[in-house]
């Protein structure tokens, strides 16, 4: 077999041909990465073959990656692609990697084709000129490409990238995903056996677990200790560690060889993965049990290591999620590898000193909340991956990384147990001495006092005590027993980057008045900590808020927030998942405001899709999220943010990293539409010719939500923040052609009803006991939805309010808010047509529907038609809280700053005309907003309203029939419902 080596770069003069560039291409490509090969025009490397890859790149633990080159246009590139997939590389080239299942084609630009000679080639490749390429996975004739369409563009330095993502075998991670998941179900059930025979079995898992049992305990330390006999696998060979199989006696993998050799593992190190589990493995009885239970393990880990992908990807945490029996109150959801990616390759960019190694070390990386350590794990990757890249050895640094530089807390020991083994695995055969992976104090503590875990260190503290049993003589992470270390420093202003997923646990109820300790404490249930507990520890966080962005019904995620603003450096940068409320939810004002004020380079990435769930980053929630980047810059923020809309959640982590890539790019061009430019749209976000999204520049405002976040059509956005300004320019219309209109928020220009909690109820204001209407109502109110009643501009009350003895006064005052117009709170775009309703008769306000009273009665029928035109709904959809979709919820305080026309600045004569609209259109049924586009009866009130009411002209109705659609089209709109509008080819 003949191995060609490119000739040195002088030999050249003419013009290259691609061979030689080929050569060039491989050999750089081999200096970014001491751990593959890159060869190029070699043969005899695939079996029974003279064929010849361009460039062959065998990587160690990955799989080997051909790249196939031509010089643009490249018509027959795609075509070779195709067929080197399925071959086999000769055993002599790499005897573990066996078939080609990943092929990059490669379009290399006509400008290296014209160079005088391979200096100037190597000069243009190191130099960063564009290449276009794609990748091609799977065989014939089952294959994918990425992107689907088109060719991902970048540098020499971005392909090395690429080939690295390239090199991981799907189908291998799928694999091992489904080993781990039926392997932990099945140890389960055999542990669940163990602990029903022994009582001291079952204790001793409860406590080291801090988990109450029950079977997702029980698969929770399953999961732990396949981890580590995976992980000991990993490492055998090395510092004298033997295989479980040279473990075996007879065939029989014993507790006590396993245990010894564990015990001479902790003597070098990972006291942080095989401590916890060790402790479970020696409390499993009776012994045979024990035996049968490593016999399935043994299985499983030999399955899963012989994968070769366990170090390089959270397997575990994929299905660690999963086994929180207390995640319901602790909310320790999983976030997704792909979203892990995506948030990293934002938060940490290309151009840092990652050529030098001591400031590869300075950089430290801490996560508050690490869960399951997926997010801490992302950004050391790509930490890792960065200074590879730039020519440095990573492994050289990892005990100096783990030492020192990574930072991750958690209460729950399995977790942080989890998050210790990821990092570890990065380079297993490095050792270090402690680590900064920590189980935080969490509840009543030893001294008597209470803990928040992490969230400790907002009080002024910089250190944080572990949480360490008292046989234990390090913390997690050390490589052995030595001398106790009770406090770990955690100095504030000291972090480069802040990333976490922190818990979204919240107060149960949407309560505007006192806060209810009984909801209040619900964030700090779990770990089997009692009432009394939890209401100290609520009393601590209250005085924890004080003075910080922190809300108690935003949830604890504003805690987080504040910690993360404490622990970052001047110039560092926090990297957080949030739950989508967090743009525009009331209580999350603070965060916003903190955001707007100290930060810059902001951006913001929200998922447009049709149902929560498919709006999350995270696993499992249900829940929409967004994902935010920031650098802290106190003295120089730019109050302005990057809205970035995907349509999906990125498919895998090779999708999320050039998801990032093509946002930075966009970032560094600073060719971005604003929110303020008119109805233009934003700046496609596009991989290959595969759309993916808008992104576009808008203001942070300090007081308004954020309502530009999760928007499919940036236009959309764009007339809805024109029409909060008093200016309806719709899509398709000059700027010159719109017209203007009074604006002003309805509490300037109405008064707004009280809460139902204060008419009504057990509260300390209410005064009345509300029943459901029985002959002729003394106190009519418009009380709850009723779909099927609310189908017509005028409804009827459906409630009576009995004055509760001793209330009378009080009942009157309250009595006198009634109104005739009233505003929806919780609007179900997709099922309700309703934004305000009439009542002929003067109403008290509910649940659903409080009042909006004005002097003038006229002034409410022209409230009520402009309420349920299309432009009024556009302002409530842009107001309100859209966290789940096809609906928009709004608060009394949102309701109040809400922007509508102002009907008090109509003449007599536009409020006479209202008047004649209203009885003609007080009878007619209207269908659901998000069927606007459709409804005969909402174009007929839009007409009426703009033309006959406003006076404009009759050109605004056909941009305005293209508002109605596009808005329609909105999936916060429609919500996923069969009448959304079909999309269009033309």
């Amino acid at each position: 077999m003949c191995y060609t080596t490119p000739q040195p770069l002088s030999r050249y003069r003419a013009m290259p041909i691609e061979s030689q560039t080929n050569g060039r291409i491989a050999t750089l490509l081999d200096r970014m990465n001491s751990r593959w090969t890159a060869l190029a025009e070699n043969k005899g490397v695939f079996q029974g073959s003279q064929r010849q890859p361009d460039i062959l790149v065998i990587q160690q633990g990955g799989r080997p990656v051909v790249i196939e080159n031509e010089y643009a246009p490249a018509a027959q590139v795609e075509a070779e692609a195709l067929g080197r997939l399925g071959e086999h590389l000769d055993s002599e080239v790499a005897p573990a990697s066996g078939r080609i299942d990943a092929v990059i084609a490669l379009k290399s630009p006509i400008e290296l084709r014209n160079c005088a000679g391979l200096d100037e080639v190597d000069s243009l490749l190191t130099g960063g000129i564009a290449l276009e390429y794609a990748l091609f996975r799977g065989q014939p004739p089952t294959t994918a490409r990425f992107p689907e369409r088109g060719f991902v563009t970048g540098s020499l330095r971005d392909l090395a990238a690429f080939v690295v993502h390239a090199a991981i075998p799907e189908e291998a991670v799928e694999e091992a995903v489904s080993i781990l998941e039926s392997s932990i179900s099945d140890a389960g059930v055999i542990l669940r056996q163990a602990a029903e025979l022994s009582d001291d079995t079952k204790f001793e898992i409860v406590k080291l677990l801090k988990q109450e049992y029950g079977d997702q305990t029980l698969r929770m330390a399953a999961a732990i200790m396949i981890n580590a006999l995976v992980f000991h696998q990993n490492i055998a060979g090395q510092h004298g560690v033997k295989s479980l199989d040279q473990l075996q006696n007879d065939g029989i993998l014993t507790r006590s060889s396993v245990l010894d050799e564990w015990r001479k593992i902790l003597n070098v190190n990972y006291w942080s993965i095989f401590h916890v589990a060790g402790q479970l493995l020696v409390n499993i009885n009776p012994p045979i049990i024990a035996t049968d239970l490593l016999r399935l393990m043994m299985s499983a880990a030999n399955r899963l290591a012989s994968l070769g992908v366990f170090q390089s990807h959270d397997l575990s945490g994929t299905v660690f999620q999963r086994l929180i029996a207390d995640r319901k109150f602790l909310a320790t959801f999983y976030t997704r590898p792909e979203s892990a990616a995506l948030l990293a390759r934002l938060s940490i960019p290309d151009d840092g000193p990652w050529q030098n190694p001591q400031q590869v070390k300075d950089f430290r990386i801490a996560d508050y909340a690490c869960g399951t350590g997926t997010l801490i794990h992302a950004a050391y990757r790509r930490i890792n991956l960065l200074h590879r890249l730039a020519g440095g050895a990573p492994e050289r640094l990892h005990a100096h990384m783990m030492e020192n530089s990574l930072t991750a807390c958690d209460v729950l020991p399995s977790a942080v147990h989890l998050t210790a083994s990821m990092l570890s695995s990065s380079h297993p055969q490095e050792t270090y001495d402690g680590s900064r992976t920590i189980v935080t104090e969490y509840g009543r503590t030893d001294s008597g006092g209470v803990s928040l875990g992490s969230l400790d260190l907002l009080n002024g503290r910089t250190v944080i005590r572990p949480l360490i049993p008292m046989h234990t003589a390090t913390s997690v992470g050390g490589s052995g027993e030595g001398q106790v270390i009770l406090d770990v420093d955690m100095p504030h202003a000291s972090q480069d980057l802040v990333i976490m997923n922190p818990p979204f646990t919240r107060p149960g109820s949407d309560w505007e008045g006192e806060d209810r300790e009984s909801d209040y404490v619900k964030q700090f249930r779990g770990l089997s900590v009692d009432l009394k507990t939890q209401t100290e520890m609520s009393a601590l966080a209250r005085k924890y808020a004080a003075d910080t962005c922190a809300h108690g019904y935003a949830g604890l995620a504003s805690w987080f927030v504040a910690l993360a603003d404490r622990m970052v450096k001047q110039g560092g940068t926090i990297a957080l998942v949030l739950p989508l409320t967090a743009l525009h939810g009331a209580s999350w004002k603070k965060v916003r405001q903190l955001i707007a004020q100290e930060y810059s380079g902001v951006t913001i990435l929200t998922i447009a899709a049709s149902r929560a769930e498919d709006q999350s980053f995270s696993a499992d929630t249900g829940m929409a999220e967004t994902l935010i980047v920031c650098r802290k810059t106190p003295d120089s923020p730019d109050n302005r943010g990057l809205f970035v809309s995907l349509k999906q959640r990125p498919r895998d982590e090779m999708e999320a990293t050039e998801i990032a890539r093509a946002i930075s790019a966009l970032t560094e061009e600073s060719a971005i539409r604003t929110l303020e430019d008119g109805p233009f749209s934003g700046r496609p976000l596009v991989v290959g010719e595969e759309w993916l999204g808008e992104v576009i520049d808008a203001p942070l405002s300090e007081d308004a939500p954020w309502s530009v976040a999760a928007v499919a059509d940036f236009s959309v956005a764009q007339t809805a923040y024109q029409l909060a300004r008093g200016r309806l320019w719709l899509p398709g219309m000059g700027e010159q052609d719109a017209p203007r209109i009074p604006v002003g928020t309805v509490q300037e220009i109405c008064q707004v009803g009280l809460h139902d909690a204060n008419i009504a109820g057990n509260g300390a204001q209410a005064a009345f006991d509300m029943h459901p209407i029985r002959g002729v109502p003394t106190h009519p109110a418009l009380w709850r939805h009723d779909a099927q009643q609310e189908r017509r501009l005028v409804v009827e009350p459906d409630m009576d309010g009995y004055a509760k003895i001793g209330k009378e006064d009080r009942a009157s005052d309250i009595w006198e808010t009634r109104s005739h117009a009233h505003h929806n709170r919780d609007f179900g775009f997709a099922s309700s047509p309703l934004a305000v309703a009439f009542t002929d008769r003067r109403t008290i306000g509910g649940r659903a529907w409080p009042n909006v009273q004005f002097k003038e009665p006229a002034c409410e029928i022209a409230y009520t038609l402009w309420g349920n035109s299309t432009p009024a709904l556009l302002c409530y959809w842009w107001h309100s809280s859209r966290q789940q979709s096809g609906r928009g919820i709004m608060p009394i305080s949102s309701i109040r700053t809400m922007p509508t026309l102002d009907v008090t600045a109509l003449s007599p004569e536009q409020l006479a005309a209202a008047k004649s609209i209203f009885d003609d259109m007080r009878s007619r049924k209207f269908l659901p907003a998000n069927q606007a586009y459709e409804d005969p009866a909402r174009k007929g009130l839009d007409r009426r309203v703009l033309i006959e009411m406003l006076g404009m002209p009759e050109s605004v109705l056909e941009p305005l029939d293209l508002l109605r659609l596009k808005w329609c089209s909105e999936p916060s709109v429609h919500g996923g419902k069969r009448t959304a509008p079909k999309e269009r080819s033309d």
